[in-house]
């Protein structure tokens, strides 16, 4: 059985700052049509301010500690943005026909108990996120205000649980109003960078960099994993759409905004990483940006504490998502109360905090391990989502059903855990990381492990679901 319904009451109009002042009401319920608002264009504004800050400076940074050199980290950047942005891209485009949570959905390849398996790591994944992003941000403060790192950390946290008990419609109103200011900041940014390079004190040195293959697919790697990444709750985003939003629409804003601001922002830090070698990027940027003088490093460093604020609220709500859905399946309860819902979020806001104040002074050192650590457990169940979505059901759920673990979906689909299963295991030979090297990527040299967690697992399941699964 199909879950749509005739869509009657929905309407294209965007949300208003009005709507917006209202703390949103739903969790992990489905989205009725009546409630219904927006267009796929407020997506390319979403994802674009989301990947405009702190975090993505850092991430390209990253490249810069290769030995790679400036042109073939942008290249590695571009080719790892380009891939890894297409996942996330076809999630997004489940929001608007499901009007349900992306996790809520993964019922259907996993059933209503066995998605809790992957649910688990999707939360400490995301408050992984959240605490790296106060780590960055709590430096961009100490350099603006001279706070300590604990009242830095926890200007970030408050701020970010503000922002996500307000909920979705604020979420997409604050984007709107942020992102010309993300173009203007980091448009003086990258005049700053260029305009000074060869005065910059480890810049001379990036021109004699060579392509290394090892090195490039590492970043390459890196980059693709981190939108790759995005999955578990991009549709969450997009699910208050309008039923009559284009797939292709959802995509293709979602693509464009996230793309657009992943491939300026991780090549400039890159560069902003480059041309001070010694120093975090948050120094390294700070630094830059003092080239225009220190009224604009001031309004750079802001900004940057505001982008981190801003997608660490996406964090803290993604990890509601993903934690009511766990909680909700133990205790059999149904959608929870308001109450409950931004209870729950203090309480994650404060857990990834704490993680924050504690975290080690060496954070990309960390924040790099941390990336290649959850590639090996979130990409199959990516892979399987999509596969399920687009190539076996067509988009085709009853959401009632989703809820009830007697239902079609039953309480662990076999067919969807053995591929996940698999789709793990499978990786393991093709990891490259500190703490473990597998075999083949031994030989190899880097780390392929992505690739074969997404293809191993989706044609399992496509071969196993086109065979026993039923609409």
């Amino acid at each position: 059985m199909n879950a749509q319904i005739p869509d009657t009451t929905s309407t294209d109009a965007g949300v208003s700052s009005a709507e917006a002042l209202k703390i949103e009401t739903r969790s992990i319920d489905y989205i009725p049509d009546s409630e219904r608002r927006g267009s796929a264009k407020d997506l390319f504004s979403l994802w674009f301010g989301a990947n405009a800050m702190a975090i993505t400076l850092v991430t390209g940074g990253i490249a810069s500690t290769t030995g790679l050199g400036l042109f073939w980290s942008a290249m590695a950047i571009l080719v790892g943005t380009l891939i890894g942005v297409v996942f996330m891209a076809y999630h997004s485009a489940q929001g608007p026909s499901l009007g349900l949570p992306q996790m809520i959905q993964s019922r259907a390849q996993f059933g209503f108990y066995g998605a809790n398996f992957p649910l688990l790591i999707v939360v400490a994944m995301y408050l992984g996120f959240y605490a790296g992003g106060c780590v960055i941000g709590a430096q961009a403060l100490q350099i603006l205000l001279g706070l300590s790192k604990t009242a830095s950390v926890s200007i970030v946290t408050v701020l970010a649980i503000l922002l996500a008990i307000f909920g979705y419609k604020m979420m997409h109103v604050v984007a709107r109003i942020l992102v010309p200011i993300y173009i203007i900041v980091f448009g003086f940014l990258t005049y700053a960078l260029v305009g000074g390079w060869p005065s910059f004190p480890t810049s001379a040195a990036v021109p004699t960099a060579a392509f290394q293959m090892t090195a490039f697919m590492m970043v390459l790697s890196i980059v693709a994993a981190y939108y790759i990444s995005y999955g578990p709750y991009v549709a969450d985003y997009s699910r208050y759409l309008p039923r009559s939003t284009k797939t292709s629409h959802a995509f293709w804003y979602t693509y464009a905004g996230a793309a657009a601001s992943a491939l300026w922002i991780m090549t400039l830090g890159a560069g902003v990483q480059a041309a001070f070698a010694n120093v975090s990027a948050i120094e390294a940027t700070a630094n830059v940006a003092n080239t225009l003088g220190a009224p604009f490093q001031m309004i750079t460093l802001l900004v940057l504490v505001i982008g981190v604020i801003n997608i660490n609220s996406l964090n803290i709500y993604g990890s509601l998502m993903s934690t009511l859905t766990i909680t909700t399946t133990v205790f059999r309860t149904s959608s929870p109360s308001q109450t409950t819902r931004n209870s729950l979020i203090v309480v994650l806001g404060v857990i990834g905090g704490g993680i924050a104040a504690v975290a080690s002074t060496d954070f990309v050192l960390a924040y790099e391990n941390f990336i290649f650590f959850l590639i090996t457990f979130l990409i199959p169940w990516s892979a399987i989502n999509l596969v399920d979505y687009y190539c076996i059901r067509r988009g085709r759920y009853d959401a009632e059903s989703l809820f009830r673990p007697d239902s079609r979906y039953g309480g662990v689909n076999k067919i969807g855990m053995i591929s996940y299963l698999i789709g793990c295991v499978c990786q393991v030979p093709f990891i490259n990381q500190l703490f473990y090297t597998g075999s083949i990527a031994g030989e190899l040299g880097y780390d392929v492990a992505w690739i074969v967690g997404l293809v191993v697992p989706a044609a399992i399941y496509y071969a196993l679901a086109k065979k026993l699964v039923k609409d």
